[in-house]
């Protein structure tokens, strides 16, 4: 099977993220292929989902997901990916899903010099048990969406706050 850049793209996204919402691959498509001059509609992205899910058994749709057969939706990650594309403005440079908990997402977006980006549990663990990179800042969620009374954070780390419209209000460190 032929694919288009495009569905390559895809692909890519779904083997370094596992499972996606549609709207989510859909503002990282748009935003990987604007700059190219290139406008990836509700309609177009809909007939390359169903051209990959023809074309490969790996790629399943349901639901508003999107993800490759060996995965299981993760709400938390979801959420990192939601915060990603807040904080890219559907652009990032790089993303991968993280392995090593309470890390979820790790990503990075900036000019000439990336800027490095966590999103991190709070359920999985706490604030200051996360050592990070000299560049690197994190991002805490929460499963209740709110942050814990009394949260105190280091230096460079914020807290997503789950926003009924789906957006997030970020709180940060009072540290250098």
């Amino acid at each position: 099977m032929f694919l288009s850049i495009q569905q390559k793209f895809i692909l890519d996204v779904l083997k370094k993220l596992n499972c996606v919402r549609r709207q989510q691959l859909h503002a990282l498509v748009q935003g990987r292929f604007q700059q190219d001059g290139l406008e990836i509609t509700q309609a177009r992205m809909n007939a390359m989902l169903r051209q990959l899910r023809a074309g490969t058994a790996d790629v399943r749709l349901d639901d508003g997901l999107v993800w490759l057969s060996n995965a299981q939706p993760d709400s938390r990650r979801l959420e990192a990916i939601d915060v990603m594309l807040e904080l890219t403005g559907g652009k990032p440079q790089e993303f991968s899903a993280s392995r090593e908990p309470p890390r979820l997402l790790r990503f990075a977006y900036g000019g000439d010099e990336l800027r490095p980006f966590t999103v991190a549990s709070l359920d999985a663990a706490p604030a200051e048990l996360l050592e990070r990179g000299k560049a690197e800042r994190i991002v805490w969620i929460a499963d209740s969406g709110e942050p814990p009374k009394g949260l105190t954070l280091p230096p460079k780390h914020f807290f997503a706050a789950h926003q009924p419209d789906g957006t997030h209000r970020f709180y940060g460190s009072n540290g250098p």
